[in-house]
């Protein structure tokens, strides 16, 4: 599939929205997204609203709308259903769908199934298809059916560990969990992080991350989010990471360093998504617009 000039060479930043918040806040972020030039990606996670609902909230005030990433658990015709059903609703409003595993038990037959997934909804939509990958297999193989990859790392020596598998010429994002700081959200992000950082065992065996994983692995991630956002303290055991999390699973720090991450991540990818929990912090968003205008120059340079 040879990749031809589309959104991405205009739309070179996007921010995840995630369905946990009013919906007339998450309005309000996606109307200041259109007016900067920012791609909303809408997440999908049981706990939060669904995301063809907070897509249909917003896709009167946006021109585009990606999903990052649908789990297939939900089923490819529901799948199929929600994205024919907002195409038809709001006809002036491009969709690009990332399709991802979610939470499995099984990796194997995990893979399988989105790889069915991604074929049975290449075949019956025009929209771009992306796939959210952690790890040389299913990147591999996804890469030689969709339009681009969702890589979910924020860290440039493992945007380009994980490139090398791409096998054909399609787009390359980096979607991470991403913050200014310092911030309230911190604990958010760190939770964020330590879901990415497990989510594929060769990266942790190549990287040596296993006793971190053997921490992390043992935690209810479900569990913490709730907990999280009763107030509650976090767990110690994600707070001894605090630094590693932060440096290598985030692109986060203060204006500079977020700015300066994602200019190496464009070097690599055609486009950059700031991951939860930046959209919840409303400083982070208000920033926004510096991150845009401390990367204009790098937008003329890869034009």
């Amino acid at each position: 599939m040879v990749r031809e000039k589309g959104i991405f060479e205009v739309l070179k930043l996007g921010l995840n929205l995630n369905g946990d918040l009013e919906d007339k806040k998450l309005v309000r972020i996606a109307k200041k997204c259109e007016r900067l030039g920012v791609l909303v990606w809408i997440g999908d996670n049981e706990l939060f609203k669904d995301p063809f609902y907070v897509a249909d909230l917003i896709g009167d005030v946006v021109s585009n709308i990606g999903f990052g990433v649908v789990s297939v658990r939900r089923g490819c015709k529901a799948i199929l259903d929600g994205i024919s059903s907002l195409a038809k609703s709001f006809k002036d409003t491009n969709f690009l769908l990332g399709i991802g595993a979610g939470n499995v038990d099984d990796p194997k037959k995990a893979l399988r199934h989105v790889l069915s997934c991604l074929e049975f909804l290449r075949n019956r939509l025009e929209i771009p298809i992306f796939c959210g990958c952690s790890g040389p297999v299913i990147t591999s193989k996804a890469s030689k059916i969709v339009d681009g990859i969702l890589f979910n790392y924020g860290y440039p020596d493992y945007v380009k560990w994980i490139s090398n598998f791409v096998r054909d010429e399609i787009y390359r994002v980096a979607y991470a969990p991403a913050l200014v700081l310092p911030s309230d959200f911190e604990e958010d992000l760190l939770i964020a992080c330590s879901i990415v950082a497990c989510s594929n065992q060769t990266f942790v065996r190549v990287f040596g991350y296993e006793g971190l994983c053997k921490v992390l692995r043992n935690l209810d991630f479900k569990e913490l989010i709730i907990n999280r956002k009763l107030g509650k303290k976090l767990d110690p055991r994600v707070l001894d990471f605090r630094d590693l999390l932060v440096e290598r699973f985030a692109i986060a720090g203060d204006l500079s360093s977020v700015c300066d991450r994602i200019r190496d991540l464009l070097r690599l990818c055609d486009h950059v998504v700031l991951g939860d929990p930046f959209f919840r912090d409303d400083r982070s968003v208000e920033i926004t617009k510096s991150i845009k205008r401390e990367l204009m120059d790098l937008n003329h340079e890869t034009a």
